[in-house]
């Protein structure tokens, strides 16, 4: 049998959700920009439904939308669940408390938190489970992350320094590629040289970490000579205390996710 999954919100996780799972389950779409919609509809020859239809003809149902539109999704949501549906969410902040009490009849609901790597099969979604799912339900959120890259089950308390370390760890790459390209450039290497030379040394340096199963410390050491041009470098990270500044900043993040959080 086709496992039906309802998707709600068809933003780009909710897209990479799609992309991913069309081969798995028979997916059907709710999005309120008909923009959006129609290009969805259009591209993966998805069935487009009301919420109130998706939600009664869904196995599961996932809620793909921004976080300031739970409350809105949730109170037209609550009016057609099922005692038997499953509840997935992917929205940051909210937790599976807070989805419970807002839908009330003790809901079934597992909280994801995806990263943006999942938008080309890359990811690695954090899974945990909420009060009424049982650890079937947190299988079947696996089956569906699974082919976004992969997943890890957690408690629900970790969520909030999961969000500081992958959910915008991509961004702390991204910027330190992007000061490397800069640096390259100062030191007279053209833009497009630059950028391949850094994006390939760090694609390389994933595939190499991730193939020999090495500690990054064991690899580090490995390409750092004594005396030598990375050492030299590596002078420089620690005299202005780079491991102190990234514990800092996730410490912010992750005191933000706590802000933002609805409980």
């Amino acid at each position: 049998m086709v496992i039906k999954l309802g998707i709600i919100g068809g933003g780009n996780m909710g897209e990479a959700i799609i992309a991913n799972s069309l081969k798995s389950f028979k997916i059907a779409v709710s999005e309120r920009d008909e923009k959006r919609q129609r290009y969805l509809q259009k591209k993966y020859r998805l069935i487009s439904q009301s919420i109130s239809t998706l939600s009664l003809q869904s196995d599961m149902v996932i809620l793909a939308m921004k976080p300031q539109d739970m409350d809105g999704v949730l109170d037209e949501f609550k009016g057609y669940l099922a005692k038997d549906k499953l509840v997935i969410s992917i929205a940051a902040g909210i937790t599976t408390k807070y989805i419970e009490r807002r839908l009330g009849k003790s809901p079934r609901v597992i909280r994801t938190m995806p990263n943006m790597p999942a938008l080309v099969a890359k990811g690695v979604t954090a899974i945990c489970q909420g009060k009424y799912a049982s650890i079937a339900d947190v299988k079947s959120t696996q089956n569906i992350f699974n082919n976004l890259g992969q997943t890890v089950v957690v408690k629900e308390n970790l969520l909030d320094a999961i969000t500081a370390v992958s959910g915008s760890g991509p961004a702390y790459v991204f910027l330190f590629m992007e000061c490397l390209t800069k640096a390259a450039r100062s030191l007279g290497l053209n833009e497009a040289l630059a950028k391949e030379l850094v994006i390939e040394t760090f694609n390389g340096s994933v595939h190499l970490l991730k193939e020999k199963k090495f500690d990054p410390t064991v690899l580090r050491a490995k390409v750092t000579s004594k005396g030598g041009t990375t050492q030299a470098a590596m002078d420089v990270f620690t005299q202005n205390k780079l491991e102190q500044i990234i514990q800092k900043a996730l410490r912010a993040a992750k005191q933000r996710a706590k802000e933002l959080s609805k409980g």
